[in-house]
């Protein structure tokens, strides 16, 4: 039973925190996990089956081909709508745990998620309009190193942006609020602690990344023991990537969400000082 933090903790402590909340959600989470895993193996076989020249990389026309292929973009838009549900639906399972509140099944965290899901959308909607600004700025009648020095500013700021709204999607599962106030919520949060926020991500991120390099050596000796042709090593790969990401896909939103309740906790306890200290006589 996973209880929840009742005070601020270390950059080890909210990655422990993170732990026993993955695992407390793990039953629930593990289905929709598994539904995301073969939603994405599926289409990865699919464009393998549509264009085997991938499996090489000698076919540039057939590469080409590949990239004007509308069922192509149709199979990947139908898999990133139904990946940002999935993503959503263990987001409201892990943050009800983290709330104290009742744990939410697959049915009602998929429904929560669903409920949500516009609000998703159009946080991709402002990204792309965002994303749009550094592409009119590459089209403009200016000197490349102007071109240059825009560039860098973009990505810097979009560095600095995604570190200060990075919690905006637990926010808006926690509270009834849209994804405008959800990102001005995550930035209340994060403000004066950009570098702590980006530490504890960076750490979780490592730990995936450790764990599914791990999974995939392991995977690779399996595969070169039995001598595969090039086809059937790159879908035995994916098959067992899915099934690696059935495990580590709860993982980086269950740090998420302790991140948003640290955070929270951090803020509060912050205002209540001041508050404190204001009514102190002088």
């Amino acid at each position: 039973m996973y209880v929840p933090a009742t005070a601020p903790r270390d950059i080890g402590g909210v990655i422990d925190d993170a732990i026993k909340l993955y695992r407390a959600s793990f039953r629930t989470c593990l289905p929709i996990a598994l539904i995301a895993s073969v939603a994405s193996a599926t289409t990865v076989l699919y464009i393998l089956s549509r264009f085997p020249a991938l499996t090489t990389l000698r076919d540039p026309a057939q590469l080409w081909q590949l990239v004007q292929a509308p069922s192509v973009w149709g199979w990947y838009l139908l898999l990133s709508l139904v990946s940002l549900l999935l993503l959503g639906a263990i987001i409201a399972c892990q943050n009800a745990l983290a709330a104290g509140a009742a744990p939410l099944g697959v049915g009602r965290s998929l429904a929560a998620a669903m409920a949500r899901l516009h609000w998703q959308l159009l946080a991709i909607l402002l990204w792309l309009l965002y994303t749009g600004l550094i592409t009119m700025v590459m089209f403009m009648p200016l000197s490349w190193e102007l071109k240059a020095l825009l560039a860098v500013a973009w990505v810097v700021y979009a560095i600095y942006l995604w570190g200060m709204v990075q919690l905006w999607t637990v926010a808006l599962f926690a509270q009834p609020v849209g994804t405008i106030r959800a990102m001005a919520i995550s930035w209340q949060l994060v403000r004066g602690h950009w570098w702590r926020a980006a530490a504890i991500l960076t750490v979780g991120i490592i730990i995936v990344v450790i764990i599914t390099m791990v999974f995939d050596f392991v995977t690779g000796l399996v595969f070169v023991m039995f001598r595969l042709d090039p086809n059937a090593l790159l879908i035995g790969n994916e098959i067992l990537s899915a099934a690696a990401r059935v495990f580590v896909t709860s993982m980086i939103p269950a740090l998420m969400v302790a991140m948003y309740y640290d955070f929270k906790l951090r803020r509060e306890g912050g205002d209540l000082a001041a508050r404190a200290k204001s009514l102190t006589p002088q």
